[in-house]
């Protein structure tokens, strides 16, 4: 008790100011900014505000802002404005204003008006101690100048902890580095805030300025560059909360300083960390994308430069470079944006910000048209601002805006104007002009679309795309430069052909080059046109009888060549026919009008309907003509030459060429106008019929099955055959569409085609498509769409393509081959799936050949891995796999040793033969893909996985090849199956098929975590399906898993063992339970395979694993042996014990308490002569053993008792009247009985019955204490002390953590006193007795004053002899501790018991203080007894009691105890002193001083602090009271030199000691002299003078001279401290000193001792004369002659070097010229004496006296001089040296030379 007070008056003390301590206030008041400190010091406020005030002013003209603060801080008023007299709110009013001013001066700190006005703030408001954060933030841009350092000068010592890095700046007044500032904002967080929110506050204010702006800025950069880097360390998850820790300190600080506009600089300076954030960290979108809009909001002209570098920055961290609107429309405003981002682009990387730009103006073209925007986006492409890639993607988005201009703007031409132009521009340009070019070939950009949809001529992307083919002949002519007109091309032309008929033969033209070219430059003039149709070499007049005509004009509109000139073309051909009387069938122009009928332009497609119009009038007017049924086919024998492919056509009858044309194609001409892909869909729904076509009607019902099929084989065959690649790509798109015509398939009609594809080569393919134009990979496509899933022929080709078995097809049509599989396998028959399967897997493990590249390898191991299995093609893969290679020669055949294996065999350590490879190949493929097939689940294929798994297992033993891959794809594979016969009714699993010995197997054998995995899943999953097949192989998987699977770290393994546990646990308890033995036998051997790989399970998993278990083996019977074994194994690791007891705490509290009960019934079974039930658990061979296991496991009940969760959750079941409240009491009185049990029974060994009482007194604790309190009764009936002693301990303990408010604790613990009164009187067990009085204690201190009464009657029992009075020391202890609560509780309730109880305690102090050990407890004790009553009734500590205590303390004080002691007894002695009367305190004091001095220097000493103590304590009202009493104290206490010296003995205190016991007389006088006035003072002052200058005896002379030291020492500190408040008081004493300097003798040590006392009293009188008192003659004429008198004595001034100082401060004080003359006078006699010695000092006195008054001394100089010359040549070294120094110093004065006044 009296340590925490005596602590918390120190804090009080150290905290408050004394308005008296004038030494503080005078230092405080010197600290300055422009002043020194003594100058400082000596200036009054009214001074200090004149001139502070100029400064003021002066700014107040510089900056008008600063009038403001004329009504406030520098207002008149401001000069008596004190702010320790100020309320809370007006300081924090004056801190706002202040901190205001400071910011907005902050820019003008060099100059000197400003230091000046800061100056006023130090020294009247003291800003420096109370806004030294703000002062600081202002000053800090200066940091490296010596303005900074005078700041740090005037800090106080203790700073804020935001400042504590100026901490070693401050003691070596030196600036503080750049990278010390940095560090701190660093790691600093509240220099951090306080520098962000300074610079915030003053520029929102306006005060900033741009030295502040500059300065934060690069050091928040530096210093959130540093955050960064520190946010990087640790693991990736305490990265990314750095990060985020880092961002929410940061970016809302961002956010604020970009909020502020008026402010340029700050938003540049928030844009420079921005980019450091974002350049370091990697951020996601949502935060960059909210930078991003941060930068652009709010910018000025001023910021747009700067923030589109931070916006470029941030733009590089996006993974998408499309831009927010709002980001987009403030850039683009930007004037001559391109201009900068041209100059940025050359220092930084800018171009996905740019690209976003691009792309972002582009996409909202369609919302405003601004020419500006695109011409942006053109500088930005040619001038590279973009890297290729991202110009590329730019390029792209131009053209698809190009092309979607129309839809956009609905006809509006300007915008489409301005992209054609674009486009035209960046085609034209030199540097990109290529690229551009580039860029729209690779995207296949149509060219002619993109013509017709802006309705322009671009110039042609290739050059060579509009040149027609030439001919041999023509192309000389080509060549000249000349010849560049119809007339001159057509007059090169022949007039006829060789031997052609037919353009569209499969042999090379000679005319058809010449033709199209001359054609195209036709094109543009109708009369050339007519010329170019009449040319002799088409023979227009025979054009119904040969096809040559007609097959140019195909051709040509067939071709890539422009839409204008195609539909020129066809309207020729529609002319024609519409000038003629056709007699031929015309079918020929079908398949090639559906191409152009298709054709995306609609020119094009306009002219082909013209044509069908003309066509079907052909048709109408012949078969008006019924005689004539048919009609010749033109071309039927020569169209596609004379070869096989004219052959190979199939024409249609005229009647179903008719139906086609009036029934088809007629009724929807206008559709197919208006829609390019109408036709398409107009010939599936026509040829599909109305099963398969919802969307038109009418041409379906139309037309007859025969007619479908024969016009299916006829545009079929067309296809196959025409050398028109374009027209086979469209065409096949339209008719791969069509499944079956009539009874014609697509299939049946097309496959040819496929057939002739197979056995083209890929460089013809390839050159075909490009003459014409077309996507290789397209065409290929549509080929292989032909093949039908049902068409078992077309399946076969594309096999032999995929496997190259009669051919090598062009590659690409290969892929296309593989690719169509994938899409049709599901839908392919079964037999052909096993087929085709088996084929690809032939392909996958055949060794590569010239012809069989790896390629064709892995497309067929593609297709099989792509593609579902079937379970019978699953099954059919299985069936192929090889035996691997036996190596004894007469070992089974593979069949047989398939039927007849067990799975163990013989090992073998032979190399593996030839072809394991190769087999293993083989397998690893078919394992994979059937593990990978969803039909892998059906249940056929277990019996063929098992053998499988057999024949790997026979492999790795046999052979050596470890097969852990192959293994877990079969297991894999195989738990697959069981799973879905679990989860699938109906579904039966092959019973006879299963091996669980071979699961087993491959997990022993194997090493592999993979397949240990695969077989605890397939064990586990077995478990619930067929549990009676794997029951008896299921032990060995626990033991090998405490191996290796325990000890994986991966979720993974978790889930698995997880889910064997859950799976294979039931049912083997099920099965163990059955055994005679019961189940703990076999459980124990599953739960040690557990607790034997405990230390090798990863430690996050340990609780989830060890909680599965036992709950799936049932937590009542089995968690007490989990807890043994796991003891038993690692019985001295606290890893185990830790783990234990945050395992058992997730059970309920009966659970916990049945285990603990099972627990302790085999700890009791384990110490039997015969175990029995602990034999499963516990491995121990002797007693020794037992003994220390069962220590070990007994060391656990007790943590699990104490755990406070299962405290609390007890207490909830206890206060329900519930069967488990009934259970739980029952169980806990079972448990207490068993440790009872326990505790008698292992009494012979040597450290069980300690472990058990600890069991037993944490039992006790489990329960609530007032249940506690009320089952002890019984307890401490039972007669065994041990016993008796936990159970009090135990109530100790839980009284200490029970809650006061708790009532029925409170009641049952009152009524419990008189139990203990009982124990304490019947008892004669010390220990017992000491158990008893520490509860009694723990009781009065909790709920002592709740029954007075009943602590009253136990507190008699306490304090007599029976406890206080006890021989044992211990007992004394706890019995004085128990009293000393009992004071504290019941107050003057216990003065009844203080006269026995305190003589007692007193005999006890006094008895061990004069013993030879001192037991340092119960000497602390006793005074804790003693505080407890000074505290609480001090009034009962006087008279001879309190001598007593004082007299026993000064003992305490000289018997060199330990510190503790010397703490306890000094804060009783401050409780005397300030709880008891002073007058009988200072009475005491009186009484017992003489005991303090003769017990010592440190009893004198805690005498006297006493003394000092309650001098402070009490009031002056009380000091002046008691004066007299005081004052006899006093002289008791001064005479303390004299009574230790006369005479000096071996007792006497050392001149050491005697020093520093009056330094604490003197602080002891000084004190009382501060409660006393001058009236109460002064007579106590003369009566002390005339004590010390009064002889103690006629012949003690001596004494007189040790009183007048003490009294001389008094008086220096006297005059020291007070000042000039008291020099008056220097009159009384002149008389007596100048006694003492005329009467002293040198010989003399004390003598020699008294002068120097007296020396320095007159000195410290001179120093701080303020009232010219020693000016005067009298006081001057007293004592300056003794004094001077003082320089002749040169052997005593050796040891007085002060006498200088003292003449010096007369001097001084004495400022008069006759008086100086008097003393100048006095010391140039001694200048001229004898010894050298005497003229050293007077030359020392002139100094000193030269120096202090200077100009004022040195007019005495005239009187001096004859002197000084004579000592230029003393006898004396010194004496003559010291003159030369003296002459420097007055030449240095006077600034003239002496040399001319020398003699």
């Amino acid at each position: 008790m009296a340590t925490a007070l005596a602590t918390q008056l120190a804090q009080i003390a150290a905290g408050s100011t004394n308005p008296l301590d004038l030494k503080a206030q005078k230092r405080a008041h010197s600290k300055s900014l422009l002043f020194d400190q003594n100058v400082a010091a000596s200036q009054d406020f009214d001074t200090i505000y004149q001139i502070c005030l100029e400064g003021y002013q002066e700014l107040c003209q510089m900056d008008k802002r600063f009038i403001g603060f004329s009504r406030s801080i520098f207002s008149e008023q401001s000069k008596t404005e004190e702010r320790t007299q100020m309320t809370a709110t007006q300081n924090k009013e004056l801190d706002e204003v202040l901190e205001n001013f400071l910011s907005l001066i902050g820019a003008r700190l060099l100059l000197r008006p400003a230091l000046k006005a800061v100056e006023w703030l130090v020294r009247r408001f003291r800003i420096h101690e109370h806004n030294i954060l703000c002062l600081t933030l202002t000053f800090l841009p200066y940091h490296t100048m010596p303005l900074f350092t005078t700041l740090l000068s005037i800090f106080p010592e203790t700073i804020p902890p935001s400042l504590k890095f100026l901490h070693p700046y401050i003691e070596s007044f030196a600036c503080p580095p750049r990278h010390t500032i940095v560090h701190t904002a660093i790691h600093n967080q509240s220099f951090f805030s306080a520098l962000n929110g300074y610079v915030l506050k003053a520029s929102i204010a306006g005060h900033h300025y741009p030295a502040l702006i500059s300065y934060w800025a690069t050091i928040m950069t530096e210093a959130v560059a540093g955050l960064v880097d520190q946010s990087m360390s640790g693991r990736r998850e305490t990265q990314r909360k750095n990060e985020e820790d880092l961002l929410l300190r940061v970016l809302p600080l961002l956010n604020e300083g970009l909020s502020v506009r008026q402010v340029p600089d700050l938003r540049i300076g928030c844009y420079m960390i921005l980019t450091v954030i974002a350049s370091k960290l990697d951020l996601n979108e949502k935060v960059l994308l909210a930078m991003m809009e941060a930068v652009v909001s709010d910018w000025t002209p001023n910021t747009t430069h700067a923030g589109l570098i931070c916006l470029a920055v941030l733009s590089q961290r996006r993974q998408n470079v499309h831009l927010p609107t709002k980001i987009l429309k403030a850039v683009m405003s930007i004037h001559d944006v391109g201009n900068d981002l041209s100059i940025l682009s050359e220092q930084y990387g800018i171009d996905k910000f740019v690209i976003g730009l691009v792309l972002g103006t582009l996409e909202r073209l369609d919302e405003e048209v601004d020419l500006y925007r695109l011409t942006f986006v053109r500088r930005a492409i040619e001038e590279r601002l973009m890297s290729n890639i991202h110009i590329v993607l730019a390029i792209k988005a131009i053209v698809a805006a190009a092309k979607n201009s129309e839809a956009a703007l609905e006809g509006d031409q300007d915008l489409q104007g301005q992209l054609t132009d674009l486009i035209l521009r960046l085609m034209d340009s030199e540097v990109v002009g290529t690229l551009v070019q580039d860029t729209i070939r690779e995207t296949k950009t149509d060219v002619e679309s993109l013509e017709a949809k802006l309705q322009m001529v671009l110039r042609p992307i290739d050059k060579q795309q509009d040149q027609p083919i030439l001919d041999v002949e023509t192309k000389d002519i080509s060549e000249e430069p000349q010849l560049q007109t119809f007339d001159a091309i057509t007059h090169h032309i022949p007039t006829r052909t060789a031997y052609e008929m037919s353009l569209l033969s499969h042999s090379q033209s000679y005319v058809y080059g010449s033709l199209s070219k001359a054609f195209l430059l036709a094109s543009s003039s109708p009369s050339d046109l007519g010329k170019f149709s009449d040319l002799s070499v088409l023979r227009k007049p025979l054009a119904l009888s040969e096809p040559l005509f007609f097959s140019f004009f195909i051709r040509y509109w067939c071709g890539p060549h422009s839409a204008a000139s195609r539909a020129s073309a066809i309207i020729i051909v529609r002319d024609y026919l519409g000038e003629q009387n056709v007699t031929a069938d015309l079918q020929i122009l079908f398949p090639y009008l559906i191409y152009a009928l298709a054709d995306p332009f609609t020119k094009v497609r306009h002219a082909a309907s013209e044509l069908s119009l003309k066509l079907a009038s052909t048709y109408l007017e012949r078969g008006n003509d019924k005689k004539e049924v048919t009609r010749p086919i033109l071309g039927s024998d020569n169209i596609y030459g004379s070869g096989s492919e004219t052959k190979g056509v199939s024409w249609l009858s005229t009647a179903d060429a008719s139906r086609f044309v009036q029934e088809i194609l007629m009724p929807n001409l206008e559709e197919i106008r208006q829609d390019e892909n109408h036709i398409t869909r107009l010939l599936v729904d026509s040829l599909n019929g109305p099963q398969q076509s919802k969307s038109l009607q009418s041409p379906a019902k139309g037309l007859r099955n025969s007619t479908k099929g024969a016009l299916l084989s006829s545009l079929g065959s067309h296809v196959v055959n025409t050398p028109l690649y374009r027209v086979k790509l469209r065409l096949l798109s339209m008719l791969n569409g069509i499944s079956k015509a009539g009874v014609v398939s697509k299939s049946k009609a097309l496959l040819p085609l496929l057939l002739a594809q197979e056995k083209e080569n890929e460089k013809s393919l390839t050159d075909h498509c490009e003459t014409e134009d077309i996507d290789k990979l397209s065409f290929v496509g549509e080929i292989v769409n032909i093949v039908a899933p049902r068409d078992r022929d077309g399946i076969r080709v594309l096999q032999r393509i995929i496997a190259l078995d009669d051919s090598t097809p062009p590659v690409s049509l290969r892929k296309a081959a593989v690719q169509q599989v994938r899409n049709l396998w599901s839908s392919i028959k079964a037999d052909l799936q096993v087929s085709f399967a088996t084929t690809l897997l032939s392909l996958a493990l055949t060794e590569s050949t010239p012809k069989l590249d790896q390629d064709i390898q892995g497309d067929a191991l593609d297709i099989l891995r792509g593609v579902p299995l079937s379970a019978n093609t699953s099954h059919h893969l299985l069936e192929t796999i090889p035996a691997l290679p036996d190596t004894s020669g007469d070992g089974p055949a593979h069949s047989k040793r398939r039927r007849t294996s067990n799975g163990h065999v013989e090992s073998h350590e032979d190399r593996p033969p030839e072809g394991v490879q190769h087999a293993l190949r083989h397998i690893t493929i078919v394992l994979e893909l059937v593990e990978a097939s969803k039909t892998a689940t059906d249940s056929v294929l277990t019996k063929e996985l098992f053998q499988v798994l057999m024949d790997l297992q026979h492999s790795k033993v046999q052979l050596g090849i470890e097969s852990g891959y192959l293994q877990s794809l079969v297991l894999g594979s195989l738990h697959k199956i069981v799973e879905q016969s679990k989860a699938t009714t109906g579904i039966q699993l092959d019973r006879s098929a299963v091996r669980a010995d071979l699961i087993v197997e491959c997990f022993r054998t194997s090493s592999n975590p993979q397949v240990q995995q695969a077989a605890l899943m397939l064990m586990s999953s077995l478990a619930t399906v067929v549990p009676e097949l794997i029951i008896h192989s299921v032990m060995p998987v626990f033991t090998f898993m405490g191996t290796g699977l325990l000890r994986q770290s991966d979720d993974y393994s978790a889930h698995i063992v997880d889910q064997t546990i859950e799976s294979v646990i039931p049912p083997l308890v099920e099965a163990l339970r059955k055994q005679k033995g019961g189940p703990l036998a076999g459980a124990s051997e599953l739960l040690l395979s557990f607790v034997a790989a405990f230390e090798h399970i990863p430690s996050h998993r340990r609780s989830g694993l060890f909680s599965s278990l036992i709950d799936k083996l049932g937590p009542e019977e089995f968690l007490f042996a989990l807890l043994i074994l796991l003891l038993d194994r690692y019985a001295d690791s606290s890893e185990i014990r830790q783990f234990i007891q945050e395992f058992t705490s997730q059970y309920s509290p009966l659970i916990q308490l049945k285990t603990m009960e099972k627990y302790l019934e085999v700890v009791l079974d384990s110490l039997k002569p015969k175990p029995t039930v602990s034999s499963y658990f516990l491995t121990f061979s002797d007693g020794g053993t037992r003994s220390n296991t069962a220590l070990s496991l007994l060391s656990l009940p007790p943590n699990i008792f104490r755990a406070q969760r299962l405290i609390s959750r007890s207490a909830r079941l206890l206060s329900n009247k519930s069967e488990d409240a009934v259970q739980l009491r029952q169980i806990y009185s079972h448990l207490v009985e068993d440790t009872l049990l326990l505790a008698e029974q292992v009494q012979p060994y040597k450290k069980l019955p300690s472990a058990c009482d600890h069991m037993l007194d944490a039992l006790l604790g489990l329960l609530s204490l007032g249940e506690s309190i009320n089952s002890l009764d019984i307890l401490l009936k039972r007669g065994n002390p041990n016993v008796q002693r936990q159970v009090l301990r135990s109530l100790e303990h839980r009284m200490s953590d029970e809650s006061a408010g708790n009532h029925a604790a409170q009641e049952a613990c009152i009524n419990f006193l008189a139990e203990l009164s009982l124990v304490l009187e019947g008892s004669s067990d010390l220990l017992l007795l000491h158990s008893a009085t520490s509860c009694i204690d723990h009781i009065i201190e909790r709920y002592g004053k709740k029954d007075v009464e009943a602590v009253g009657a136990v507190i008699r029992v306490v304090a007599s002899n029976k406890c206080l009075g006890a021989d044992n020391s211990r007992l004394r202890i706890m019995a004085l501790l128990c009293l000393s609560t009992s004071v504290e509780v019941l107050g003057e309730a216990v003065i009844p018991i203080i006269p026995h109880a305190l003589p007692k305690a007193m005999d006890h102090l006094e008895a061990i203080l004069g013993g030879e050990d001192v037991n340092e407890r119960l000497h602390n004790a006793v005074y804790s007894f003693l505080g407890s009553l000074l505290l609480y009734i001090p009034w009962m500590m006087t008279g001879k009691y309190l001598d007593r205590a004082l007299k026993t303390s000064h003992e305490s004080a000289n018997a060199g105890l330990p510190a503790g002691c010397n703490v306890a007894r000094k804060e009783v002695l401050k409780l005397i002193a300030k709880q008891v009367d002073p007058q009988e305190c200072f009475s005491a004091l009186l009484r017992t001083w003489d005991s303090a001095m003769v017990e010592g220097p440190d009893a004198v000493s805690e005498h006297l602090e006493i003394l000092q103590l309650a001098i402070e304590r009490h009031p002056k009202s009380v000091i002046a009271k008691q004066s007299q009493l005081l004052l006899s104290l006093l002289l008791k206490v001064f005479d303390l030199r004299r009574i230790q010296c006369s005479p000096r003995t071996a007792e006497s205190y050392k001149n050491e000691e005697m020093d520093e016991v009056e330094k604490i007389i003197d602080e002891v006088a000084i004190e009382m002299i501060y409660k006393l006035n001058d009236a109460t003072f002064r007579p106590l002052f003369i009566r002390i003078l005339e004590w010390a200058t009064t002889p103690t005896g006629k012949k003690e002379n001596q004494g007189k001279v040790y009183r007048q030291i003490s009294w001389y020492t008094f008086l220096h500190t006297f005059f020291d401290t007070l000042q000039s408040i008291v020099t008056s008081y220097a009159s009384f004493v002149i008389e007596d000193a100048v006694e003492v300097l005329n009467t002293i003798s040198a010989r003399n040590p004390d003598s020699v001792t008294l002068r120097s006392r007296v020396i320095a009293t007159l000195t410290s009188s001179f120093e701080y004369d303020q009232d010219e008192f020693w000016q005067a003659p009298s006081h001057f004429a007293a004592i300056s002659p003794p004094l001077l008198a003082q320089l002749s004595q040169g052997t005593l001034y050796k040891e007085s070097p002060d006498l200088v100082a003292c003449i010096t401060a007369l001097a001084v004080a004495a400022d008069s010229p006759d008086h100086h003359k008097s003393l100048n006078a006095a010391i140039l006699v001694h200048m001229r004496s004898d010894d050298a010695a005497v003229r050293l000092a007077a030359v020392q006195c002139e100094m000193s006296l030269t120096g202090k008054l200077g100009e004022e001394w040195l007019s005495l100089l005239p009187e001096m001089l004859p002197f000084i010359s004579e000592l230029q040549e003393d006898d004396d070294e010194r004496v003559e040296r010291l003159v030369g120094m003296w002459i420097i110093q007055i030449e240095g004065i006077l600034g003239e030379s002496l040399d001319s006044m020398l003699l």
